[in-house]
């Protein structure tokens, strides 16, 4: 059984209470290469100083000198009706979007002259949510749409699609509109239509499109007997049958990704192979029995990993997480390891996410601590070589998970 681990935000609340790729200059369009039949293990990354398509485009070739295959791009602004707006955060709701409106931000986004970098993705996220499931859904699946076509004009694998529902409401049947009225299944039903519906609209645009989910099944079926107590959730009860709506619905060139975002607080090599079969096996309790067949075909492993927490910094004294009990050295040695597994686990893509943090520029309040960049370094060539670690933490990581329980005890 998985154990329990919280959503991107309630996971940091908690805490706080190379390789060389193409040399010539192109845009995000950077390869037309046929597919390989073991894909490259690739590396993306996802933070404030890899995100704002400006500032890529001012500094791309320094930014391209991070170990890395690709970046997810967001703040994606726009201007409506004399109003500026972010794309990524009201792209899911009541209001519809023009290319007009994003004009100047698709042009940055055709224009940044990518090298190295061949795997990028575009954020969309499931906000602001401000509507009902029942009601008219037409804004969400236009916006959709064109996000996705805007990601196969300017090249991009395809979308980082954000699936964690920020304001806990999306998902969660109690806290639906109608529940006095509709039944949990009357929810799943009209939700996994949803799915279907978007998935539609994407692929209308973008037929071969990566859709790299931040979590799927797997993520919920992490709760104890999640598959008779989705209507009891707090959170992502609902979620399945969104998903279910996606793989039900996805043509034979799209690709979804599970990409395991509980995988934050992985420490050990067992729980990257433990969140593989999470994601191929034991997620099919949640999925429907006719879907089975096309989940096993569609449902891809990712992996997450959020370097904050590997690393042991973020504001303050993040004394519950086990890294920050750990020196320095052994530090960076987890970071590795778990670089080194996230890789080895994955059918192909990993995420690397990290908060305040600046991997190529100076000024952040939590610069990258020395040699972050090697261990990503060490890690991605003794993976790719298939050569072993050679080293293990399994008595430090122990001694830090004691330290970090001592830490946050309640005082008697």
């Amino acid at each position: 059984m998985s154990p329990y681990r919280p959503t991107r935000r309630c996971f940091l609340q908690a805490a706080l209470a190379g390789c060389p790729m193409l040399a010539t200059e192109c845009s995000l369009n950077t390869t037309e290469a046929a597919p390989l039949v073991r894909p490259r293990k690739k590396l993306i990354g996802w933070g404030t100083d890899v995100a704002y398509p400006e500032k890529i485009q001012n500094n791309i070739r320094r930014i391209e000198e991070l170990p890395l295959d690709g970046i997810v791009l967001s703040n994606f602004t726009g201007k409506k009706n004399g109003r500026t707006f972010a794309f990524d955060w009201e792209c899911f709701g009541q209001a519809a979007f023009e290319r007009t409106h994003l004009a100047p931000m698709i042009s940055t986004l055709a224009n940044i002259k990518f090298r190295k970098f061949t795997d990028n993705f575009l954020r969309f996220n499931v906000q602001p949510g401000n509507f009902d499931w029942f009601d008219s859904f037409d804004a969400p699946l236009h916006n959709a749409a064109l996000w996705a076509g805007v990601a196969r004009e300017v090249g991009a694998k395809g979308l980082k699609f954000d699936v964690e529902d920020y304001k806990e409401r999306l998902w969660v049947y109690k806290k639906q509109r109608h529940v006095k009225t509709k039944s949990f299944e009357d929810y799943a039903r009209q939700i996994r239509l949803r799915g279907r519906q978007v998935m539609t609209a994407i692929q209308s645009e973008f037929p071969d499109i990566v859709m790299l989910l931040s979590l799927a099944h797997s993520y919920v079926n992490r709760q104890p007997k999640a598959r008779t107590r989705l209507a009891e959730l707090d959170s992502y009860g609902l979620l399945p049958a969104f998903i279910d709506g996606l793989v039900e619905a996805a043509g034979p060139r799209v690709r979804l990704i599970d990409g395991q975002e509980q995988a934050y607080g992985y420490l050990r090599p067992s729980d990257y192979l433990r969140g593989f079969h999470d994601i191929k096996q034991r997620a099919l309790e949640l999925v429907p029995r006719e879907l089975w067949p096309r989940y096993r075909d569609k449902m891809e492993a990712g992996v997450a990993v959020f370097a904050n927490y590997q690393l042991g910094v973020y504001h303050g004294k993040p004394t519950s997480w086990p890294a920050y009990h750990m020196s320095a050295e052994n530090r960076l040695k987890l970071f590795e390891q778990n670089i080194y597994h996230a890789l080895k686990s994955s059918e192909e893509y990993v995420w690397l996410y990290s908060e305040h943090m600046g991997w190529w520029e100076t000024g952040y309040k939590l610069p990258t601590p020395n040699g972050a960049l090697e261990a990503i370094h060490r890690a991605r060539v003794k993976q790719q070589a298939e050569q072993p670690l050679e080293f293990d933490l399994s008595e430090p990581i122990s001694q830090a998970e004691a330290k970090a329980r001592a830490a946050t005890r309640p005082q008697q």
